[in-house]
């Protein structure tokens, strides 16, 4: 399985050099010459708030206790995010979704089902969080009445309607599982590979229902949703300001986060490379930022939280007795 494993590195390296091509490169030199480096690394030391954020909300939503009862320990599920999160970038389409699952099964015992309900409403609150934010993108800058279009396409009613339809999808297939149970589980059993899928179902169904017992959940879980965009949102924010040309303000970071954020979730790239620098460096466009200089700014960005992402995520790795082969070819083949 090494090929695969080289097939993800070459595909990502590939985006990579898709973002460097045709950069003006003494304009690049002169951006990141007068970049003011120890405020820009103060913007990357949020991304340690991020993701203990992040951990928290994911030992909400799996009960705070490993499958023999005992609590959970957040320096453990610190371990596993960042170890998830690695695999997220780096595994195309978003496959290492599955990685937080397994491990929270492999390490802590927590059942598979209760794991996948966690991610999976994780995933509904973030898409909740998207178009919170895109609707703040209206109230926020005055849009081109073509709206933020690349590549021919609106970005950000692409991305309302993909958030949307997954909010929508979510819910109404979530509760069809809970509310209709058995009688729809013996139906999707008929149809082809119908006993995997329904006894994948039946294990999120489990979860679900464990989460749904506990009411204020849902209001912790939300807080906690708000707070990891605002602090990635406060994070953007002062990388803007550690380059000169780049407008700082509460109604900049926002809006390059989120159309940075509506490219990524719409055009999934390894490493996200390629669609992270031309949706952030499009948004930078509304503020008449000069192309070269925002395309470095979106670079910078971009690699910075990759770079913090795989440091993390590999020491992560380490801690856990990981390996690659682990992440790209065992995880699947565990689950199905």
């Amino acid at each position: 399985m090494r090929w695969k494993i080289a097939l993800v590195a070459v595909i990502t390296l590939a985006f990579l050099v898709g973002v460097l091509y045709d950069l003006d490169w003494v304009e690049a030199g002169a951006a990141l010459a007068e970049t003011n480096w120890p405020v820009a690394l103060l913007g990357v030391s949020l991304y340690v708030v991020l993701h203990a954020l992040r951990t928290a909300r994911l030992m909400l939503l799996v009960g705070m206790r490993r499958g023999d009862g005992a609590p959970l320990r957040f320096g453990r599920v610190f371990t596993i995010t960042a170890v998830g999160f690695l695999a997220i970038n780096v595994i195309p389409l978003r496959l290492g979704e599955a990685v937080r699952p397994w491990l929270l099964k492999e390490k802590e015992g927590v059942p598979w089902g209760r794991s996948l309900a966690a991610i999976v409403i994780e995933r509904l609150l973030d898409f909740g969080a998207l178009l919170v934010m895109l609707l703040g993108v209206s109230f926020l800058v005055e849009l081109p009445a073509e709206g933020i279009v690349v590549q021919g396409v609106d970005i950000l009613r692409a991305a309302q309607r993909l958030a949307g339809t997954a909010l929508v999808l979510g819910i109404v297939g979530g509760g069809a599982v809970v509310v209709i149970g058995e009688p729809l589980l013996r139906v999707v059993e008929k149809l082809p590979l119908g006993g995997a899928v329904a006894g994948l179902s039946r294990r999120f169904r489990e979860g679900l229902i464990e989460l749904f017992r506990r009411p204020l959940l849902g209001l912790a879980c939300a807080g906690l949703t708000a707070a990891v965009w605002l602090t990635t949102i406060a994070s953007v924010a002062v990388v803007m300001s550690a380059m000169p040309g780049i407008p700082v303000s509460f109604a900049s970071a926002w809006t390059t986060w989120t159309v940075t954020l509506s490219g990524m979730v719409a055009v999934p790239t390894p490493g996200f490379f390629g669609a992270y620098e031309l949706f952030c460096s499009s948004a930078l466009w509304l503020f008449q930022v000069d192309a070269d200089r925002a395309r470095t700014f979106a670079l910078v960005l971009h690699l910075s939280q990759f770079g913090f992402t795989i440091l993390l995520g590999a020491v992560g790795m380490l801690v856990e007795g990981v390996g690659v082969r682990q992440l790209v070819v065992r995880q699947p083949v565990a689950e199905g």
